[in-house]
């Protein structure tokens, strides 16, 4: 008979958990369709929020009321924040305002006890959770647009969900007789046993909701009392925490003081309200304290405290933040490491935000620039005063600018399996071979280094007029690197112009040198060995002039509305529009560097 007994409570348990399971998937699928409908949009709605903390509480409510996860919308403030977005402060009040919205969750839940054969019983889940899941399903065999195929999957997904909570219900239900559920009840009315309770089972399913689900489902056992229930809320609002917590692990020391805000704000509404609750109950005495509760006076304590706890601590978002600085210190970072940090922007929890994505991208590509920059004016000053420290700091950047364009191409790939549109997928493209053209001169500036550590070795020695030449490629280099930032940064449209330019005036001032390096070699003037390194230091040049205009080109095409131009049509059509104005720029050249 006991066996019987013990199969039939297994077999409850699994169906409870089954019915947990579905209830999470709902939501998780409810949340991520809404995301994908509005395409961005909400992150957008987030960043808009940050200059008044009262309409950072009603952003934060009204995302995770559509959305129906605190979790979601704690997660997208940790990403906006690491890609430094959202600064800290900001982030505060759309925090508590997600704590108040995921309360509406088991306001929702709560219909679930709702019964009866009149048109008020259509209101229970029981009853509409079938008609949603026929329906979604009906839509989504008819759809033919993707949008309409998201709206169909977010019904669906509140039809799992409510499926999900009848099931737990009706399961629930069947444990009232089982004496070891009383003593377990018993003991979390310990409101230290209650609390920790409360907060493991959320950490562990990751959802506040679901885990006042789980209690709501409880409840209808008739064995829950106000004392049991309360402690165990009260833990859930800490444990809801660990999501953020998880969320914020690699991030950037402020992205990790916005899961500390989200723990601190649970952490002390929950010691506030013990203190008072059980003072009061200790010296006074509650007279519901001993009564059973039921799903809607689960879910009304639940919005209390998460309102109450805002209201008290709103005022205090200052003492809160400056509490997350003093726990939480800013990262030591060497200044040989500081580059790196840009590498924060490409932040996981908002790839799926394509604009802020390929924006963050466009930041780490223009470090990259800069890095590619700094590098070749190092490699060019250990011409006349060669240094093994330089060229270790060399080294070490190149290494970077080669870690930066692996994390970045990988980052924009993955930006491209998203539902983009035309011109961000252009975007996405010049991004690509504009990284990989920067990447291309950093390695054309760490050849030069070596170059110059061979020349020191071998103690090759140059002339005068020599170095003179190697100069004056060395400085029309740089301006084209120069130009090309400028047209990326900001996009001026003159500089790629000048970059064509300067192209053209870089291929006849090496034809010039080489013709009078070939002289001084026939004159005996220069060796052999200093002739090869002083051509392969010109073609260097030439070659990063070369990848200048791949960058100017690759910027054309964002802005073009048409089809992708190639080298050779781009080319083409500079001459045909400002040939005159290109000849100016070579004559100007040609009189400055004579």
């Amino acid at each position: 008979m006991n066996k019987v007994v013990n199969m039939v409570v297994i077999k409850s348990i699994l169906t409870l958990i089954g019915g947990l399971a579905l209830l999470i998937y709902g939501m998780k699928m409810l949340s991520s369709n809404l995301k994908k409908l509005t395409g961005g949009k909400l992150e957008q709605i987030l960043v808009n929020a940050t200059n008044n903390p009262l309409k950072g509480l009603l952003v934060g409510f009204l995302i995770t009321v559509m959305t129906q996860s605190s979790a979601t919308t704690t997660v997208l403030v940790v990403g906006l924040v690491n890609s430094e977005i959202l600064t800290l402060k900001s982030a505060i009040p759309i925090i508590m305002g997600a704590n108040i919205g995921t309360t509406v969750n088991s306001q929702i839940l709560r219909l679930t006890s709702i019964s009866g054969n009149n048109w008020i019983g259509l209101l229970s889940p029981a009853s509409f959770a079938p008609i949603l899941l026929i329906v979604s399903l009906l839509i989504n065999q008819k759809a033919k647009k993707k949008k309409t195929k998201d709206i169909a999957s977010m019904i669906m997904g509140l039809g799992i969900l409510f499926t999900g909570m009848v099931i737990m219900v009706n399961t629930a239900s069947s444990f009232s007789d089982l004496p070891i559920l009383g003593k377990i009840l018993h003991n979390l009315s310990n409101p230290i046993l209650g609390v920790l309770a409360g907060a493991f089972v959320t950490a562990i399913v990751q959802s506040s909701s679901a885990t006042v689900g789980i209690l709501q489902a409880l409840s209808t056992t008739g064995k829950i009392t106000y004392s049991t229930t309360i402690p165990i809320i009260l833990g859930q609002n800490i444990g809801t925490c660990f999501t953020s917590i998880l969320a914020s692990i690699g991030g950037s020391s402020n992205a990790k003081r916005v899961a500390a805000v989200h723990l601190y704000f649970n952490l002390i509404g929950t010691i506030l309200f013990m203190l008072f609750i059980y003072s009061y109950q200790y010296f006074v005495g509650f007279k519901f304290w001993n009564n059973i509760v039921n799903m809607g006076s689960i879910a009304n304590f639940h919005m209390i405290f998460n309102v109450v706890s805002t209201i008290i601590l709103f005022p205090f978002m200052g003492w809160i933040e400056k509490l997350t600085e003093i726990t939480i210190r800013d990262k030591d970072n060497d200044d040989e490491d500081d580059s790196l940090v840009v590498l924060n922007k490409l932040d996981d929890r908002v790839s799926t935000m394509p604009r802020i994505a390929i924006n963050n991208s466009r930041d780490v590509v223009l470090k990259m620039s800069e890095l590619a920059k700094m590098n070749f004016e190092r490699s060019m000053s250990l011409l006349k005063n060669y240094d093994e420290f330089m060229l270790d700091k060399i080294e070490h950047y190149e290494n970077n600018i080669d870690k930066m364009e692996s994390v970045v191409t990988k980052y924009l790939i993955n930006l491209e399996n998203l539902d983009l549109s035309e011109r961000d997928n252009k975007k996405i493209t010049s991004l690509l071979k504009i990284e990989a053209e920067y990447e291309k001169i950093g390695d054309y500036a760490y050849r030069l280094a070596k170059k110059f550590e061979n020349i020191n070795d071998s103690e090759i020695t140059f002339s005068k007029t020599a170095i003179r030449e190697m100069e004056v490629m060395y400085k029309i280099t740089d301006l084209a690197i120069q130009k090309s930032i400028d047209i990326y940064q900001d996009g001026k449209r003159d500089a790629d112009i000048e970059i064509e330019a300067l192209r053209d005036f870089a291929e006849i001032r090496r034809e010039k040198y080489k013709n009078l390096h070939i002289r001084r070699l026939k004159n005996g003037k220069c060796s052999v060995e200093s002739g090869v390194s002083f051509l392969e230091i010109l073609s260097c040049c030439e070659s990063i002039i070369n990848h200048c205009l791949n960058i100017s080109i690759a910027n054309s095409n964002i802005s073009n509305n048409k089809s992708l131009i190639t080298k050779h049509d781009y080319q083409n059509k500079m001459y045909n529009k400002h040939s005159k104005e290109i000849e100016d720029y070579i004559n100007q050249y040609d009189a400055k560097y004579n």
